[in-house]
């Protein structure tokens, strides 16, 4: 009876294991989408970044729902002639620098904050395109049917194919804790 209990306890602990893992077949990766990896390291670039350019510091899942969707959206506005080089994502990178007052890193934009751009800028002139709607609705359908997996760290992936950050009823977040409590007072 022990050592069934064993192999019992062991197994769980081998499908637990197997299901945090999510994207742990590749250390470091925060999500796979089409078989794309983004890498923690990429995610933390283009967040850090993002906070610098905006001077608000952004939640790390809708940095990354955004680079899942810098996966998938610039094809789709490319096909209705809505492409942008690196250069010119750079150069409205630099431009939106100077409109907040942010500095320009002097060795440049990471990759993934530039794939990040491409996405918010080809988005933002999808808006006015006369084909919006058309391009909108492929765009949501390529994301619902995209092969995603996320590190549970970030979320779990929605039918849509975004991300929802996890939660959990056994992680207390600040604002939830009773004024003038210190953590493991009751």
């Amino acid at each position: 009876m022990a050592i069934a209990h064993r192999k019992f306890v062991s197994a769980v602990v081998l499908l637990a294991v197997a299901a945090l893992a999510g994207c742990s077949a590749q250390p470091g990766t925060a999500a796979v989408i089409n078989g794309t990896k983004i890498t923690e390291g990429e995610l933390d670039d283009a967040t850090l970044e993002f906070g610098d350019l905006t001077g608000q510091p952004p939640q790390p899942s809708v940095v990354l729902n955004t680079l899942l969707a810098a996966e998938v959206f610039p094809g789709i506005a490319a096909e209705h002639g809505l492409a942008l080089s690196d250069q010119q994502v750079t150069q409205r990178l630099e431009e939106q620098a100077v409109l907040q007052g942010a500095e320009v890193p002097a060795e440049g934009y990471s990759p993934a904050f530039i794939d990040l751009g491409h996405y918010l800028f080809s988005a933002t002139d999808a808006q006015a395109h006369p084909d919006a709607a058309a391009i909108f609705q492929e765009f949501t359908t390529a994301m619902g049917e995209a092969d995603i997996e996320v590190n549970p760290r970030y979320g779990q992936v929605e039918d849509s194919g975004e991300i929802v950050p996890s939660q959990h009823d056994w992680l207390v977040t600040p604002d939830a804790a009773a004024p003038g409590a210190t953590p493991g007072q009751g």
